[in-house]
């Protein structure tokens, strides 16, 4: 009966890496327009502004709960004669 050796590095998969370091890189020698670097600088700014502006409304709990007492109100305001008629609790604890 023989025996195979299997070393540590046999099982592994060496890392396949891609050199572009210098004239290698496929964008070497090649010059960046002003006009892009002005359209990158535009979406950046459109994507922060907007990023700006999300962040600004986030909802605290006290405006949750704002919402939900508004609606609940709303709710009421709509249905208190039925819920009247049907000798249901109208006093709903937040």
């Amino acid at each position: 009966m023989s025996y195979i050796v299997i070393d540590e590095e046999q099982m592994t998969q060496p890392v396949k890496k891609r050199d572009h370091r210098g004239e290698k890189n496929p964008h070497f020698g090649h010059v960046m327009q002003q006009s892009s670097r002005d359209a990158i600088a535009n979406s950046q700014r459109a994507r922060y502004d907007y990023y700006r502006k999300a962040t600004a409304n986030i909802m605290t709990e006290e405006r949750v709960r704002e919402i939900i007492k508004e609606t609940i109100d709303n709710y009421l305001a709509k249905n208190t004669t039925e819920l009247k008629n049907n000798n249901r609790p109208n006093n709903i604890p937040l």
